[in-house]
């Protein structure tokens, strides 16, 4: 037989634990009051008892009678404590009746020492203490200790009406606390429940100063960064598939016209494999940009930095790219004073790959490529042919190609300057571009 599980509300448990911790706090008060209070008491009336006759010895020897029985008067006032003398010498004897008197009760207690006397009859309680001044002379303080005793029962109905008041008044701070805190969680439930039905809140927002307050604006900050990536996915994906289509499309009708068509001669076969092989290699290309952006997207992806030589980066672009510029008979310059720079060898390979064949790929033929060190900045300058629009927000957006690619018939899928931005961003590398005229300048601070 499965045990049912009992849902516990998180204001109840809230609510049950601040009631649980009162009732321990009053039961403890208890316990100590009972075990501890009275051994306390004593423990402090020993300590003024220690004091009391100190200051009596040195007053009873050093002052007059008069002045020794105002102390055991002003004593006995202000602490109830009471001084005696024990066989007082000859000399002493016109001091009042109070201190000359011979007690029983003292005549058996030892000097040095704490006693405690119970008086049947009036269940009274007596502490003394004795030191000897001399052979014949003592001095002994005492007081009661049924003070405490004969005010236990008050106390304990003033603890008891405390307990009540305090456990009143917790229980009203308790309700309105746990209904405050409880209020807040499901209403960051709520938004919660939300988010994951991607419905994403406007705002999400918690004006308090602790941890609720901070998982308020860390859930309103996840929130906002889910819709803008989803909007982004989405855009992405529709683009991507946009892009995919056509060459899909053209692969597929030239490989049935290759089928349906076995009378095509040699050369015209020629020409369809070598458009199916150029819009595979573009589709090839696209994918390859595609996995660089989803790399570069992944939040699992960690910086790794390291001494990086810059030069031997840029040649190793240049090279792999060299078809291009053979073919367009570009001219290249590069000027560094700095070669050795900190940072990922992944990214800035990644960066100076795309930003290499980009200045390659829009320079007229002919054109000019300078690479060179500005300040902290490397810099990548090239000419283009025709219209560039001056917008970066736009240029680095995926897919997004300029006039000028469209009007030369550029090959590229737009992809190059949005994974050059993902890079920088992630390895928090500052850069701007600029399009003065017919010049396209990209600058990486680097150095």
């Amino acid at each position: 037989m499965s045990l049912i599980k009992i849902k516990v509300n998180l204001f109840s448990k809230i609510f049950g634990f601040s009631i649980f911790l009162i009732l321990i706090t009053i039961l403890i008060n208890y316990i100590f009051n009972a075990l501890f209070l009275e051994k306390f008491y004593v423990y402090r009336k020993k300590e003024t008892m220690l004091k009391v006759i100190k200051n009596a010895k040195i007053i009873y020897e050093t002052k007059s009678s008069d002045d020794f029985e105002n102390y055991i008067y002003d004593i006995k006032e202000s602490t109830g404590i009471d001084i005696d003398i024990k066989n007082l010498q000859k000399k002493h004897m016109m001091m009042s009746n109070h201190m000359m008197r011979r007690s029983n009760s003292i005549q058996d207690i030892p000097y040095n020492k704490f006693i405690a006397k119970e008086f049947l009859g009036n269940d009274a309680k007596i502490l003394y203490y004795g030191e000897e001044i001399s052979n014949k002379t003592a001095l002994f303080v005492s007081t009661s200790l049924s003070v405490i005793q004969s005010h236990s029962h008050e106390s304990n109905v003033f603890n008891f009406i405390t307990a009540i008041l305090a456990l009143i008044i917790s229980l009203a701070s308790g309700l309105i606390f746990s209904k405050r805190i409880t209020k807040d969680i499901s209403y960051l439930n709520e938004k919660a429940s939300k988010i994951s039905q991607l419905d994403f809140p406007d705002k999400i927002q918690i004006n308090r100063n602790d941890e609720i307050g901070e998982l308020s604006l860390s859930l309103n900050k996840m929130s906002q960064e889910l819709s803008s990536s989803i909007k982004n996915l989405k855009s992405f994906v529709s683009n991507a598939s946009h892009e995919l289509r056509t060459p899909v499309s053209i692969i597929c009708t030239h490989a049935t016209a290759l089928l349906e068509h076995k009378d095509m001669n040699e050369t015209e076969q020629r020409k369809y494999y070598n458009i199916i092989l150029r819009v595979g290699n573009e589709m090839k290309e696209l994918i390859e940009n595609l996995l660089t952006l989803s790399k570069l997207d992944n939040t699992v992806f960690k910086i790794k930095k390291e001494f990086v030589d810059l030069k031997v980066i840029l040649e190793g672009a240049l090279e792999k790219y060299d078809i291009l510029e053979l073919e367009k008979d570009i001219n290249i310059d590069v000027k560094m004073e700095n070669e050795i720079i900190m940072c990922d060898p992944r990214i800035i390979k990644l960066v100076i790959n795309n930003l290499v064949q980009n200045a390659l790929k829009y320079s007229p033929i002919g054109g000019q490529i300078d690479i060179f060190q500005e300040d902290d900045y490397l810099v990548i300058k090239n000419s283009f042919q025709g219209y560039l629009e001056n917008n970066e927000d736009v240029l680095i957006q995926p897919f997004a190609r300029g006039k000028n690619a469209e009007d030369f018939n550029f090959d590229g899928m737009g992809l190059g300057l949005s994974i050059v931005d993902k890079a920088l961003k992630l390895s928090n590398i500052e850069y701007n571009l600029e399009i003065i005229e017919n010049i396209f300048l990209f600058k990486l601070k680097l150095f």
